[in-house]
């Protein structure tokens, strides 16, 4: 298995892209310095998983005292997003977060427009592929494929069927990351498995993701996992209402339904993580600190302890056999050990990756 880039920053950027404008110093929360000021630029929250991390994890930093911050949603409109970007730059924030907004115009922008503001670091979260040169602008990905790996031997193994679903939202690399981990791991345990795969083509119609999940355990899938947000929950609440298990995806999604749903969250056996909110406040403390420089096109987050794997809380004690339970854990130890190898959807032409679902069927 490949070792991926932890999170080793190190280069040539001059410390004075941590300052605000006019060179104030940026120290920590309590050293009496002025507090960095924080903005997330996202289509709309409430998917429960992945704008949501990060939102939740950067309000905790506020009511800390950390930081200033401000959400921005500006809906499903992606012809506004260049001139969204363009007013969070002009408002001067030290740091302005989101992911890649409009299918790629957050980087095209940030390309052509990011050293006009030195003064202001940009995080885009959750871009494996594209690349912005400025030094002032960092990209962050996700080993989504390790922690799918995990969840496709949790649904495998919990499966009495032998049937399991995939409900993705868009087919894009990010997608296919965590598809091509989960068939691998849902094979590792029984070969014999089925993987149903279906794509929303949205993140945020849930209906659609609904009858997705409907037509899924219709085939026989016992077990459906949501990888495309609030359409994905969907998924999940089709599974829920069959009485049949999901897996949730990005955040803890036990917890993040467990107050409005708590019907689907009591059958949520746990969550592929990828937890962008604990990845971005890293990032935010070494900018607070002064230490954050660019190396590369972007940061790598992987392994155990780094932002991806699956959740194991109380739900999944009590839903997870022993059987499955330890199946996991032996997963984990070879994915430490590098005993375990899991293919990447970025590293597979889309001619590979359909012949691997095509097998699963």
């Amino acid at each position: 298995m490949k070792k991926l880039l932890a999170l080793v920053l190190a280069g040539a950027m001059a410390l004075s892209m941590v300052a605000c404008s006019g060179g104030n110093d940026k120290g920590g929360a309590d050293d009496g310095a002025e507090k960095l000021k924080v903005n997330l630029l996202c289509s709309q929250l409430g998917d429960k998983s992945f704008n949501d991390s990060a939102d939740t994890a950067l309000k905790a930093l506020k009511d800390e005292g950390e930081i200033e911050y401000v959400v921005r949603e500006f809906g499903n409109d992606n012809s506004v997003v260049e001139q969204e970007l363009m007013e969070a730059a002009e408002a001067g924030y030290d740091i302005v977060m989101c992911n890649n907004l409009g299918y790629g115009k957050a980087t095209e922008w940030l390309r052509n427009n990011a050293e006009t503001y030195p003064d202001t670091w940009f995080f885009v979260y959750d871009e494996p592929t594209d690349t912005v040169d400025a030094a002032n602008v960092i990209l962050l990905a996700y080993r989504a494929n390790e922690s799918d790996y995990l969840a496709g031997v949790v649904a495998a193994k919990e499966s009495e069927t032998g049937v399991i679903g995939f409900v993705g939202g868009m087919e894009n690399p990010v997608i296919y990351d965590f598809l091509v981990g989960y068939i691998q791991g849902a094979k590792s345990v029984n070969p014999d498995v089925k993987v149903l795969v279906a794509y929303t083509d949205s993140y945020t119609d849930a209906q659609k993701g609904n009858e997705l999940g409907t037509t899924m355990l219709g085939q026989g899938a016992d077990v459906i996992h949501g990888v495309a947000g609030t359409a994905g929950n969907g998924a999940l609440e089709a599974a829920a209402k069959a009485g049949k298990l999901c897996i949730g995806v990005d955040a803890d999604q036990y917890y993040t339904l467990k107050d409005g749903k708590p019907e689907v969250a009591d059958r949520v056996i746990t969550s592929a993580l990828k937890e962008v909110g604990k990845s971005l406040v890293s990032l935010v403390k070494e900018v607070e600190a002064g230490t954050l420089v660019k190396e590369g096109d972007r940061v790598w987050f992987a392994g155990e302890g780094a932002y991806v794997g699956i959740a194991e809380n109380e739900n999944y004690d009590k839903l997870a056999s022993d059987e499955t339970k330890a199946a996991v854990d032996a997963a984990k130890a070879g994915l430490a050990d590098g005993s375990i190898t899991v293919k990447s959807a970025y590293d597979m032409t889309t001619d590979e990756i359909n012949r691997m679902v095509a097998d699963a069927q």
